[in-house]
């Protein structure tokens, strides 16, 4: 007998090793961009303007990380890393503050990136055991959820998931495809809970001599239209 898993859903997942001041500068940057938005009980960069912290020299060293393990990431894939460039299109911080028992706000519901092809996040602090799981989803069109399994479960195995959840650690790094949706549970740790998003773009490299009809051609060879 042979049980063969096709179609794998791949999710990169690696702890990273920062130095102290690196640490320091970049929990400096959100601290700073919490008190901002102190009213909330949580808040996403994204929603309030701030998404170009890869400019910021506190994640210089973040983004050659991201940049490293995103290589590797899609060397799995089979691709040849060489013949491409990764973009950045956006990267901001969020912050869940603890919650509180009559609130949920903290909660980031179920959604994905529609806007690139690939996302990051990298816990820069949490309580791992506190809530805050981030949980992915299968697809609203997987096979396995079209059979009628849920009502007959007695153990739950891979080969019946439609959803899988990540404890979050300080350091940890996951990367994962842009349009696979995913939520935030309840966090209710002792402390905030920050966490850095990239959405990055993958294209070909300048070379327009090579096939690109099955890429993102880079965009030095885009043309803007004019009115």
């Amino acid at each position: 007998m042979s049980i063969d898993y096709w179609f794998p859903t791949v999710v990169y997942n690696e702890l990273l090793k920062p130095s102290p001041q690196t640490t320091y500068n970049m929990v400096d940057y959100v601290n700073k961009f919490r008190s901002r938005h102190s009213e909330t009980y949580s808040v996403t960069g994204d929603t309030v303007n701030e998404y170009r912290i890869a400019e910021q020299s506190e994640f210089t060293w973040l983004n050659r990380e991201v940049h490293k393990h995103c290589k590797l990431y899609l060397e799995e894939y089979g691709l040849d890393v060489d013949r491409m460039c990764i973009f950045v299109s956006k990267a901001w911080p969020v912050v869940c503050n603890p919650a509180k028992i009559d609130k949920e706000a903290v909660v980031i519901q179920r959604h994905n990136h529609a806007n690139s092809h690939l996302s990051v996040v990298y816990y820069l602090q949490t309580d791992s055991q506190s809530g805050g799981e981030i949980v992915f989803h299968a697809s609203p069109t997987h096979p396995v959820r079209y059979v009628p399994f849920a009502p007959l479960l007695k153990e739950q195995r891979i080969a019946s998931l439609c959803c899988v959840e990540y404890k979050p650690k300080p350091n940890q790094l996951l990367i994962f495809p842009s349009s696979m949706e995913h939520e935030v549970n309840l966090y209710y740790g002792g402390l905030s809970r920050y966490s850095i998003i990239y959405d990055l773009i993958i294209t070909n490299k300048e070379d327009t001599e090579m096939d690109n009809e099955m890429c993102v051609v880079n965009p030095s060879n885009w043309i803007k239209l004019n009115a």
